[in-house]
C-alpha cells in the first residue's frame, strides 16, 4: 500500500509538473517496493514503476537513460509471469522507447520499436486498445521524419480513425497535434484545421471537467439533503475529502505559478542588461590568455582567439537563425575544421554545438518579446518559427530548459512586467 500511495503522488506531482517533489514519492515508491513479498506482484509493480522513472527522464530531456528504464521494467514484466498480460505491458513500454529513439532522431531505431510494440499489442488479451492508436502515430511520425509522406499519412489516418472511436483525450490531442506539424509541412488548410481541433479539444476537456465537478457537487448536496438525519457524519467526511482535494488542486496551481514567476524574475535579473549583447563573448576572449597554464592546449592560442570572434562576428548577423544550420555548415563558413568548433564551444561556452545554437534563438525571442510588444501576440508556434526552431515542442521543451518557465507564463508574466511599470 506505501508503494501504491507514493507512486500514485509521484504520478501526481509529475502531471502538475513539480518534479521534484514528484521524484522524493518516486523514491519512496521504488525503495519501499523491494519489500513486497510476493514476488509477482513485486516484479509487476516495479516494472510499472520503470515507466514512471522513464518519464522523469523523459522531462529532464535524457532519453537515452528512458529507454534503459523501459527496457529493464520490459525485463520485470516477463519476471512477473502469469499474473499479467505480459504482451500488453510490453507493448506499452516498447511504444515508449520507440518514442524516446524518436526523439534521439535515431528512426531506425525508432521504427523497429514501433514494429515491436504493434506484434505484442496484436499477441495481447487487449489487441484493440487505443494503444494502437499511439502506435500508428508513432509510425506516422517515423515516416514524416524519413520523408515518406505518403506512408505517414495512411498512418496517421488509422491513428485518427482510433482516436475518434476511442474517444481517448490523450491519444487524441496526441495525433491532432501530429497532424497539425504534418500539414504545416504539405497543406496550409488542413493545418489551420487541425490547429482549430486541438485548440477545441483542448476546451471541451476543460468544460467536460467543470460539467463533472458541478455534478459531483450537485450529486454530493442532494445525498446530503435525502440523508441528512442518517449519514450526516458520513456526508461531511465526504465534503471534507472534496475540500481538501480543491484546496490541494488550488494550492499545486498557486505553488506553480509562484515557483514559474521566481524563475522568471531570476532570468530576467540576470539578463537585465541585455540577451543579445557581446560582453560575454568579450569576457571569454579576455579569459582565453588566462586559462593558457602549464596544461598542454587542444590548439593554439591565437586559433581559439581567431574561432572565438569568428563565432562573435556571426552572432552579429542571427546565423543561428537558419533552420538548417550544423557543425559542418559554421565550420565551413569560419573555415576551420569542425572538431576545433566543437572543442572551443564545449570549453568556452560549456555546451555542445546544439544546445549553444538552441539558446542563441531562445535569447534572441526573448530579446524580441522584451524590446517589441507586437511579439507578445503572437502565437507559439510563429515564436518558434521566427527563432530557427522546426517544431513547436522542442521550442517549448528549450525555452523552458533555458528560462525555467514554460513560453506562455514566460509571455504572461512579461506582460505583467510592463503594465506595472507603466
Amino acid at each position: 500500500m506505501q508503494a501504491r500511495i507514493n507512486g500514485f503522488l509521484s504520478t501526481l506531482y509529475r502531471e502538475n509538473e513539480i518534479y521534484s517533489i514528484g521524484k522524493i514519492h518516486l523514491q519512496k515508491a521504488v525503495a519501499v517496493s523491494r519489500k513486497i513479498k510476493d514476488k509477482n506482484e513485486m516484479y509487476k509493480f516495479q516494472g510499472n514503476l520503470s515507466q514512471e522513472l522513464a518519464y522523469y527522464e523523459m522531462y529532464a530531456l535524457n532519453y537515452s537513460k528512458a529507454i534503459s528504464n523501459l527496457k529493464a521494467g520490459n525485463q520485470l514484466f516477463k519476471k512477473a509471469g502469469a499474473s499479467i498480460d505480459v504482451n500488453f505491458q510490453t507493448a506499452v513500454n516498447d511504444e515508449m522507447i520507440a518514442k524516446n529513439f524518436l526523439l534521439l532522431n535515431k528512426t531506425d531505431s525508432s521504427l523497429t520499436y514501433y514494429q515491436k510494440a504493434y506484434k505484442e499489442l496484436e499477441a495481447s488479451q487487449s489487441s484493440q486498445s487505443p494503444l494502437k492508436g499511439f502506435i500508428y502515430n508513432g509510425f506516422a511520425s517515423v515516416y514524416t521524419a524519413i520523408g515518406d509522406y505518403p506512408k505517414a499519412l495512411l498512418n496517421y489516418q488509422k491513428a485518427e480513425e482510433i482516436a475518434e472511436a476511442s474517444n481517448f483525450f490523450t491519444l487524441k490531442q496526441e495525433v491532432y497535434t501530429s497532424l497539425m506539424e504534418f500539414y504545416k509541412k504539405t497543406d496550409n488548410q488542413k493545418y489551420i484545421e487541425y490547429n482549430e481541433r486541438n485548440v477545441k479539444l483542448t476546451k471541451d476537456d476543460e468544460y467536460n471537467r467543470k460539467i463533472i465537478a458541478d455534478d459531483l457537487i450537485k450529486t454530493l448536496h442532494k445525498k446530503q439533503s435525502i440523508n441528512q438525519s442518517n449519514y450526516k457524519k458520513s456526508t461531511y467526511i465526504i465534503i471534507g475529502i472534496c475540500i481538501c482535494i480543491v484546496l490541494l488542486t488550488i494550492g499545486i496551481y498557486f505553488y506553480r505559478r509562484k515557483q514559474d514567476y521566481k524563475k522568471f524574475k531570476n532570468f530576467i535579473d540576470k539578463n537585465a542588461a541585455a540577451t543579445l549583447n557581446e560582453e560575454n563573448d568579450q569576457e571569454v576572449l579576455k579569459a582565453v590568455t588566462a586559462k593558457k597554464d602549464t596544461s598542454r592546449e587542444y590548439m593554439s592560442e591565437a586559433t581559439e582567439n581567431s574561432i572565438l570572434n569568428g563565432l562573435q562576428e556571426l552572432k552579429k548577423s542571427h546565423y543561428y537563425l537558419n533552420k538548417d544550420i550544423s557543425l559542418n555548415s559554421v565550420a565551413a563558413e569560419l573555415n576551420i575544421n569542425q572538431r576545433y568548433l566543437s572543442y572551443v564551444i564545449n570549453k568556452h561556452k560549456a555546451k555542445d554545438f546544439a544546445s549553444y545554437i538552441n539558446e542563441l534563438r531562445i535569447n534572441y525571442i526573448i530579446d524580441r518579446l522584451k524590446n517589441d510588444e507586437n511579439y507578445l501576440k503572437y502565437k507559439i508556434s510563429y515564436l518558434a518559427d521566427q527563432c530557427g526552431f522546426s517544431s513547436h515542442s522542442r521550442f517549448t521543451i528549450t525555452f523552458k530548459k533555458v528560462t525555467g518557465v514554460s513560453p506562455m507564463n514566460f509571455i504572461t508574466y512579461l506582460q505583467k512586467e510592463n503594465e506595472e511599470k507603466k
